[in-house]
């Protein structure tokens, strides 16, 4: 359409009107709370000369964490970090279309401290340390709003670093009927919602001391002889589009805080992860060498654009018991500490040796953002052998570059 003929009268019309309706859709904005009044903390002004490829900013979604748990399709689309977004309350823009309730968001990529860090799950007695557990460099483990905020605090002021569950604990605590219900892990999800702990967070992410949140414990476990409690279901209950939406809705409340999933990088190996930044991955001598798990992990974590980060199965990653026909138990003779590290927390596993530990760990732990395991427990950790195979792992990574956990 051409405007080369109009008149100066018909220009200042036209003009006008687009000012009335700019003013219009302004107001409408505000009066549904869909944007934020000038000069609230929450808006940004647009900077005099925004680069679209500023690689500073990220899209980043303010869905309220009670949207439907469609969030994972709103995201499927979306670009990576690095990219630029407009974004406003009640809206994610995907287009190029600026939007008067769009908002500028300028969102830096986390620091980056020096060495990878490593650490075993449930490693806090409090707000100190466990027992033995003075070369870890990270925790790892479920969290409360009251106890978050305590620990945040400690790992300051102890140079550690974090990654925290703030939706772990029992999976009892997320079913209904034996079955996951998101209805329940969004209300424990919305009880960290608070601008003391959103503050909180924001602090610790910039100052490179909390790294991720997990937002899901191994989505596609089925249990198993002798840990029928640990499923989320019959098969087909989750699905990485579901465990998206639960990152998505994570990361409505913390914006800059790096969202992941602790699961076996080989389950649902045909779909792919399009809004969490990293998996967790765990190796266990059953599956096979260990190189070739690490491998196998990293070409996932390529192919789907997200970061990856390991776990060893200190407890159960030894060498299985050879079952006898219908032995479903352990006999006097099994897990042997010739060759494991004792019996671990159910048939048929046994614990890992300090040498399985010190390969592992040196195998998995330079390729990854962190490590970590399964799990803290007194008597493996008072072994001084085992003492040895963790500060002997944690001095090379202490040496290494350490890497991000958000999305590439």
């Amino acid at each position: 359409m051409s405007y080369q003929n109009a008149s100066p009268a018909a220009d200042l019309v036209r003009l006008a009107s687009l000012l009335v309706l700019f003013a219009a859709c302004s107001d409408r904005g505000r009066e549904s709370g869909r944007i934020d009044p000038p000069g609230s903390d929450s808006m940004a002004a647009a900077p005099a000369q925004l680069s679209m490829d500023d690689p500073a900013l990220v899209r980043r979604s303010q869905l309220a964490a009670s949207t439907a748990e469609n969030v994972g399709t709103i995201w499927a689309d979306s670009t990576r970090r690095g990219d630029t977004t407009f974004f406003g309350r009640g809206r994610v823009v995907t287009t190029n279309v600026v939007y008067l309730d769009s908002l500028w968001v300028r969102i830096p990529d986390p620091p980056v401290r020096a060495g990878i860090p490593v650490g075993l799950i449930a490693m806090w007695d409090g707000t100190t340390l466990q027992p033995n557990a003075e070369m870890f460099t990270l925790t790892y483990g479920g969290e409360t709003p009251a106890r978050l905020l305590a620990h945040l605090t400690a790992a300051r002021s102890r140079g550690l670093r974090m990654v925290v569950a703030m939706t772990g604990g029992a999976r009892a605590n997320y079913l209904t009927g034996g079955v996951f219900d998101m209805a329940k892990w969004r209300a424990r999800m919305q009880t960290f919602d608070t601008p003391e702990i959103r503050a909180a967070v924001a602090e610790a992410v910039r100052d490179g001391i909390l790294i991720g949140n997990s937002v899901m414990d191994e989505p596609f476990n089925d249990g198993g002889p002798g840990n029928q409690s640990n499923s989320w279901g019959p098969a087909g209950t989750m699905s990485k589009a579901r465990v998206d939406s639960m990152c998505g809705m994570a990361r409505a409340i913390f914006p800059t805080l790096p969202e992941g999933v602790f699961q076996d990088y080989r389950l649902a190996p045909n779909d792919s992860y399009r809004v969490c930044d990293f998996i967790t991955s765990q190796y266990r001598t059953a599956k096979g060498a260990v190189t070739a798990y690490r491998d196998g992990a990293l070409g996932l974590c390529r192919r789907d654009h997200h970061a990856c980060s390991f776990a060893i199965n200190v407890l159960d990653g030894g060498i299985q018991v050879k079952r006898q026909p219908g032995q479903t138990d352990y006999l006097a003779d099994d897990c042997p500490l010739s060759t494991t590290g004792g019996r671990g927390t159910y048939f048929p596993n046994c614990r890992m040796t300090p040498q399985q530990v010190r390969e592992a760990g040196r195998v998995l732990g330079p390729t990854g953002c962190f490590l970590t395991g399964w799990k803290y427990e007194a008597g493996f950790m008072a072994n001084p052998e085992n003492q040895a195979a963790f500060r002997d792992v944690a001095a090379m990574l202490a040496a290494r570059p350490a890497g991000s956990c958000i999305r590439t």
